[in-house]
């Protein structure tokens, strides 16, 4: 797609957004948005041309001047580079960008790789940002992609499933005598030696109690909704249900408890998370890799400090997620 179609549909979007545009001279395009005490201001710029940098400069420290009189006291400027090739020397370049426009601007750099139909976002820079990078993948068709994955933008509908079912399943339990659900579906080592197979995946989706229910939940509402976005769904709901069906077996080889509960298979969806955050460098809008890895550790600390925790499901469902992911990757990383 060339560079002055990319530009028109962009633009026309984020006027729809209550983006105002701004000058036009080819190679290079601007759009702004003034949100007191924030001026946004989008440039989009065609690589393959040559910008015109002592207009860009001139326009920006105008801006800057001139910010007290729009009730701002800072810029954010996202530089989004339109480019037919190179688009890995780009992100590499911004990945090691360091600001050189003074601390009332605060730079954010993407690129537009025109071969690929997709948005890159370096290592280190916003994925979101004002709806901005819906303009793009609206309006172009483009897919997203955080340094060298793909994200494919999903609607975490899945993840919603999936809450629903456990809150339906427990509702049943407490309030329409549903009782004998836990001790006929619930985890097992006696049923599963007697042939009962499904006990490896039905404990998933069985919760006794108000609080575990809750945050399990919440659990998978804060990393599950992360991880669908970013995996296809297919990708998703298997990682979900494996790590279940892993967790469920390791916890009946270990312990004759009966085990029930999401944890594990919630457990598999962060250690998922961690590997796409590991091996690609992607980074959350709240967590890196070291921060998902910090959390897994200190949720499976403190189940060894209290009873009745099965570790072994979160265990389990952690380092089966994180294996299972990074070979995904990297096989997929070889066929291409």
């Amino acid at each position: 797609m060339e560079y002055s179609l990319i530009k028109s549909r962009v633009m026309g979007n984020l006027e729809t957004t209550g983006f105002d545009t701004g000058p036009d001279i080819g190679s290079v395009s601007y759009a702004f948005n003034i949100m007191p005490p924030v001026f946004y201001l989008v440039r989009i710029v065609d690589t393959e041309a040559k910008a015109a940098k002592d207009l860009n400069d001139i326009f920006v420290e105008r801006i800057k001047r001139d910010l007290s009189q729009y009730s701002c006291s800072n810029i954010v400027y996202v530089n989004v580079y339109v480019c037919k090739e190179n688009s890995d020397s780009l992100k590499v370049k911004f990945e090691s960008f360091e600001n050189d426009m003074g601390e009332k601007v605060h730079n954010v750099n993407w690129i537009y790789d025109c071969n690929k139909d997709s948005l890159i976002f370096p290592y280190g820079q916003p994925d979101k940002l004002m709806g901005i990078e819906k303009c793009f993948c609206v309006s172009s068709g483009a897919n997203i992609s955080n340094g060298n994955i793909k994200i494919y933008n999903n609607r975490p509908y899945l993840t919603y499933f999936i809450i629903a079912a456990n809150i339906i399943v427990w509702a049943y339990i407490n309030f329409f005598g549903g009782t004998n659900v836990v001790y006929s579906f619930g985890g097992s080592r006696e049923g599963l030696l007697n042939g009962e197979l499904y006990r490896l995946v039905t404990p998933m989706f069985i919760h006794s109690e108000a609080g575990h229910l809750f945050f399990n939940c919440f659990s998978l509402y804060i990393f599950g909704r992360e991880t669908e976005k970013i995996l296809s769904r297919v990708n998703f709901i298997f990682i979900y249900l494996i790590t279940g069906v892993l967790s469920s077996f390791f916890s009946a080889v270990f312990s004759t408890n009966l085990s029930i509960g999401a944890s594990g298979a919630i457990f598999g969806v962060i250690g998922a998370l961690a590997a796409v955050s590991r091996i690609k460098k992607y980074k959350t809008q709240l967590m890196d890799y070291f921060t998902i890895l910090l959390y897994i550790i200190v949720s499976i600390g403190m189940g060894f400090s209290q009873t009745n925790i099965d570790n072994c499901a979160h265990i389990a469902g952690a380092v089966s997620g994180f294996i299972i992911e990074y070979v995904y990757i990297n096989r997929k990383n070889k066929q291409v």
